[in-house]
């Protein structure tokens, strides 16, 4: 049987929206062009105008769909949110207190209970540090991320209900899940990933209300235009390429591998293992380009954990509703058996992902992007998306062999040469943060916090260190002599160096740079506080290390750690970065923001900044 998947539009609305995304493209490439905004304006004004005269002059008849791509191009330059800067998300405080309360009146564990706030929220920032890093070790960390996962059970769970209680009127069951839905995706903030997955199912139930279905690329069409429009600061950002590069597997890489292997076959396991290893393809290139990683072992655990989550997931949005429905003098009492269920299903996520991490996690780590098998990854990727247009001999043989590529490939990449990277380990708190870097260690902010210096057990101390700080003068102290460590820099003002100068001290004061300015000669890193006192020295020193930079891939980062009520003034620097004369080579990001991108992969990564 022939399968049949059309890799355009075929709705004439969903050009208008490819005319939006491919210009929305376009866009971003040449974003730190002077003048290239008004130059695409320039050009697809010219483009529609001879289109509009040329086609009378000829027999044939003019296409709509390039007049509504060429329109909608148009639109997009004159009036779409083009300046929208990056924004910073927070769920809603009382979606917040409201699953606080609850997981406070569960016998759940404090571990247990950021673990359920991690899945509901859809939020890295709720687990725990060490779980948080395996869990990207293993490939699962976008389980932890609101994505399609969670607003497709969510929804599937209120469709549930909304058929059951109103079979005959099939309209009020998708009103309530998809006005359920857009609260729950209010709650978290509108991330982008979140915001795809719910586009997809309301296009696609709205459709269904009129008896039409709308197609695999019609959807990527109209919701990745939508973000272009409103949120193009999101548009092509690494949430967005994951998530439509997973969506892009399972519409288009999953079939082609259904038709080749027992195409009769509707195997709950070979639809599961299809999903994962199409979906697994699929984002390789994203994740090999930008985080330089992937996890080899996270195809299995995905394979096994995913169901597994499948089933928690609406067990705890069941658990949340029946907690908060039982009168509070009988709390106490029920409260322990509503969450029976959920209790016994989390023990066996979280063992079942204890065994498959220590059995095996595959995680390897390259120094440098590569693209060849970056390359490679893409040209698998569309020799599946074409196979069903029958352009390929269906020989049993070629095949199995076409099959077998995917997992060639994975098994190729695995053993894939890759240079030594650099030591690297990262300890951040708010005010403060220390970076290893080989043999050195950079301790930025304050030394309140406990544990900034000592050294992580297993791992060699450092043979250098360098401060900004009074407050680490006792640690270094014990420490240096403890280790015998005698390169100690001091990065401070004019008053510090008269202090000092007054003891013999094993310390080499350095007045004239800021901490993390010379820091390696492919990144700096400039920690500001908003210090008024220091913006003059803040800004020279950025001019200074632009111009004595001899790296052409060097990058900076300008970490703002801002007091609490300076929240604003952090995101002003961002907004007004170039008014503030520093250039665009470095990439200004709040303290907070490191949650989410943490600041390790910056570092490692450039590709990211």
């Amino acid at each position: 049987m022939k399968l049949e998947i059309y890799l355009l539009p075929r709705a004439d609305f969903s050009w208008f929206c490819l005319g939006i995304c491919g210009t929305a493209f376009l866009l971003k490439l040449g974003m730190k062009i002077p003048g290239f905004h008004s130059f695409l304006i320039l050009v697809f004004l010219t483009l529609f105008i001879l289109y509009t005269l040329i086609p009378p002059l000829l027999p044939q008849i003019p296409n709509r769909r390039i007049y509504l791509f060429l329109l909608a191009s148009i639109l997009f330059l004159l009036f779409a949110n083009l300046h929208s800067g990056p924004r910073l998300r927070s769920i809603h405080p009382n979606f917040r207190t409201y699953l606080e309360t609850q997981l406070k009146q569960s016998p759940l564990r404090q571990f247990e209970s950021r673990i359920v706030m991690g899945f509901v929220t859809g939020s890295t920032k709720e687990i725990p540090r060490s779980f948080k890093d395996l869990s990207k070790e293993s490939g699962i960390l976008h389980l932890f991320a609101a994505s399609g996962l969670h607003l497709g059970i969510f929804i599937g769970s209120l469709q549930f209900f909304g058929n059951l209680f109103f079979p005959k009127r099939k309209w009020i069951s998708i009103v309530l899940s998809l006005g359920g839905g857009f609260l729950y995706l209010a709650a978290l903030d509108f991330p982008v990933s979140f915001l795809r997955a719910y586009l997809f199912v309301f296009l696609s139930l709205v459709a269904s209300l009129f008896f039409r279905k709308i197609g695999s690329a019609d959807l990527l069409a109209i919701s990745s235009a939508m973000i272009a429009f409103f949120l193009f600061y999101d548009f092509l950002s690494i949430g967005f390429l994951l998530s439509f590069g997973a969506v892009f597997g399972i519409f288009f890489l999953k079939p082609s591998l259904d038709q080749i292997l027992l195409p009769k076959s509707k195997s709950l396991l070979k639809e599961n293992f299809h999903l994962t290893l199409a979906c697994s393809l699929s984002t390789f290139p994203v994740l090999v380009y930008f985080f330089r990683s992937f996890s080899f072992g996270g195809i299995g655990i995905n394979f096994l954990l995913v169901p597994m989550a499948g089933i928690l997931l609406p067990t705890l949005y069941m658990s949340f509703l029946l907690q908060s429905l039982v009168p509070a003098f009988l709390s106490e009492e029920l409260s322990s058996w509503i969450w029976v269920p959920a209790s016994f299903e989390l023990s066996i996520f979280l063992r079942l992902f204890h065994e498959l991490t220590n059995l095996g996690r595959g995680y390897k780590t390259w120094a440098t992007t590569e693209p060849c098998l970056c390359f490679v990854s893409i040209l698998i990727s569309i020799v599946f998306t074409l196979y069903p247009k029958h352009w390929f001999p269906k020989h049993s043989i070629l095949k199995i062999l076409l099959y077998l590529l995917p997992i060639s490939f994975f098994l190729t990449s695995y053993f894939f040469p890759a240079q030594k990277i650099a030591f690297l380990q990262i300890k951040f708190r708010k005010g403060n943060f220390s970076i290893q870097h080989g043999d050195h260690l950079f301790l930025f902010g304050n030394c309140y916090t406990k544990g900034m210096i000592d050294p992580t057990p297993g791992i060699s101390p450092p043979k250098k260190i360098s401060f900004e700080s009074e407050s680490c003068l006792a640690n270094i102290f014990s420490f240096t002599q403890k280790h015998k460590i005698t390169d100690v820099y001091w990065y401070g003002n004019k008053k510090h160096q008269e202090w000092i100068s007054k003891f013999q001290l094993p310390i080499k004061p350095i007045e004239k740079e800021i901490l993390g300015a010379r820091m390696n000669p492919i990144f700096s890193i400039i920690r500001f506080d908003g210090n008024p006192k220091e913006v003059d020295r803040f800004l020279k020193q950025t001019k200074q290390a632009d111009q004595s930079r001899t790296n052409p891939n060097w990058k900076g980062i300008l970490l703002l750690d801002f007091p609490p009520w300076k929240k604003k003034e952090a995101k002003e620097w961002i907004q007004y970065q170039k008014l503030l004369g520093i250039s665009t080579a470095w990439k200004m990001i709040l303290v907070e923001e490191t949650f989410e991108i943490p600041l390790r992969n910056h570092i490692q990564h450039p590709n990211l900044l």
